[in-house]
């Protein structure tokens, strides 16, 4: 993966993870700063006629997902899908052969900032190929997996009940699985990147003293238990794979 692609592709994974966080159903506002927001970030790159592709590819796929949304038909799984033609399609663009790179008067500036402090390192390490590899698959763990968790919740029908209507989905709990999920995953990423799965093991432990003690239902354990092997699964694999692409 190139440096100019891990780049702008973490600026789309950003938008789509702030999207939703503040999920609340079609919202065009949103959905247009989450556009402007990402053909701005095309201005990092120098003119180049792949950048009109780039940015078209920004506009059309931002245009299905409110258009999916307003849709409203298995919108986890379409999203999920769209998110992974949008990435396809920016690795094209952004591949070598397409020439894009940045200024280099970022470049300038980057170095210039590096020399006016302390934590120059911190700075030389954190715009490198393995740093945005890292921040990568932690947005992906985060993000594109909670997408993947939800979709099959949808599919299986799997989803918190309200205690006064069995029939309708109680969206604070829905809510707050959603936060703990993402920092679930971002935590077992973290662990296994640094190889240690022993406190993967811990973690699933105390999740599991925390939560099955209190639930009484069959349905509302298997909304847990599903969830909590999903997202341990899809974090591990993603951690696997970004070690592996580091190494390599």
């Amino acid at each position: 993966m190139s440096l100019v692609f891990l780049v702008f592709t973490n600026l789309v994974l950003l938008t789509r993870l702030w999207y939703q966080v503040g999920e609340g159903g079609v919202n065009w506002r949103l959905w247009g700063t989450k556009t402007a927001i990402e053909l701005a970030g095309l201005a990092l790159f120098e003119w180049h006629s792949w950048l009109l592709a780039a940015a078209a590819t920004v506009i059309v796929m931002n245009l299905a997902g409110v258009l999916w949304e307003t849709l409203g038909w298995r919108r986890n799984a379409g999203h999920l899908l769209l998110g992974l033609v949008y990435l396809l399609a920016l690795s094209v663009w952004f591949s070598p052969d397409f020439g894009l790179k940045f200024w280099p008067v970022i470049d300038s500036v980057f170095s210039t900032l590096t020399q006016l402090t302390a934590f120059d390192a911190i700075f030389q390490s954190s715009f490198s190929i393995n740093a945005m590899l890292v921040l990568f698959g932690l947005l992906v763990a985060m993000s594109e997996m909670n997408l993947a968790v939800r979709a099959v919740f949808d599919y299986l029908n799997l989803k918190p009940r309200a205690t006064t209507d069995p029939d309708e989905v109680d969206v604070v709990a829905y809510d707050r699985g959603r936060v703990i999920g993402f920092l679930e995953r971002a935590l077992i990423y973290a662990f296994v990147l640094g190889g240690h799965y022993d406190v993967v093991g811990f973690l699933l432990v105390a999740k599991a003293f925390a939560n099955f003690r209190h639930i009484d239902d069959r349905a509302s354990l298997e909304y847990v238990l599903i969830g909590t092997l999903m997202s341990t699964g899809l974090a591990i694999a993603v951690g696997e794979l970004v070690n592996h692409l580091i190494a390599s």
